[in-house]
């Protein structure tokens, strides 16, 4: 029991301290992509799925060509993670997007409400699933679903329900809980399935 106790504690520190930085790098009148992804660090990159992906849930994804830039950020994520890449490259142009830093903070602030139940739900389980050489299944969907959304950006409510896949997969890789990626993977599934009868 301490155990599971200790892991759902370093997954919560980790998911609120994802929060906390990307809230840092949000000061002037407007932020670039590329500040944000700056100030959560290169080395992780479940973050950095973890973020597009709830801002897919978000009011943000009302605003047009978000959820495209959105699902690049995560196909781009998701393939340099496929690749064991060391380091995020993204095209200069994805970098530059910028935001009000007002709304945009307004936005983190609602993360706060998935990064509780983040800490209070995930522990490491299943660790098969998201160590090598499983891990790259989700990672693998995670691909496939990015790479989609931006086609999809005109079909309502595509992008927020791909992206809730999206970020159940990475908040499951992030706490290294397999149970979480298993049904984040059944979810995709159903998503897609879901999607390909609305086509």
């Amino acid at each position: 029991m301490r155990n599971a106790r200790d892991s759902r504690r370093k997954a919560s520190f980790g998911a609120i301290e994802v929060i906390d930085s990307a809230e840092r790098a949000l000061d002037g009148e407007s932020s670039s992509l590329g500040e944000v992804i700056d100030a959560i660090g290169y080395a992780s990159y479940t973050p950095l799925l973890m973020v597009p992906a709830l801002a897919l849930v978000s009011p943000l994804s009302g605003v047009p060509g978000f959820t495209t830039v959105c699902g690049i950020l995560i196909a781009s994520v998701s393939a340099q993670m496929m690749l064991r890449r060391p380091t995020l490259w993204l095209p200069a142009w994805l970098r530059r997007r910028s935001m009000s830093s007002q709304r945009a903070c307004k936005v983190v602030n609602w993360f706060r409400i998935p990064a509780r139940w983040l800490d209070d739900m995930t522990r490491q389980r299943f660790s098969m699933l998201v160590t090598t050489p499983f891990s790259i299944l989700p990672q693998a969907v995670c691909f496939f679903l990015g790479a989609i959304i931006p086609l999809l950006e005109l079909v309502p409510f595509t992008s927020s329900i791909l992206g809730g896949v999206i970020g159940v997969l990475a908040a499951g890789m992030f706490a290294r809980d397999g149970l979480l990626v298993l049904v984040g993977m059944l979810l995709a599934a159903l998503a897609v399935g879901g999607v390909a009868t609305i086509l």
